[in-house]
């Protein structure tokens, strides 16, 4: 899979990507999930780790693109994509 491409906007930002097989071919109808990654602290270990809140989705286009936009630009984000096709 493609890296994903970040374009910034005064409203926010916009996330944008591709999705394609190793061949180079476009991934078509993949589901893209949008996760922000929040803190959560472990008192007993004394450590931080990140867990994925669901945001939103969509399907890739004909071409793999997906795009998201956001309006919190200090958090970080953890996209997921499956493949229903299986090629």
């Amino acid at each position: 899979m493609e890296q994903i491409i970040h374009e910034y906007h005064m409203e926010g930002i916009l996330i944008k990507g591709r999705v394609r097989y190793k061949d180079s071919c476009p991934v078509k109808g993949a589901i893209v999930i949008l996760e922000k990654l929040v803190p959560i602290y472990n008192k007993e270990v004394q450590e931080q780790k990140y867990e994925g809140t669901y945001l939103d989705h969509g399907l890739t286009n004909d071409q793999g693109e997906f795009c998201f936009s956001i309006s919190d630009k200090m958090s970080s984000y953890k996209i997921k994509v499956f493949d229903n096709h299986h090629r």
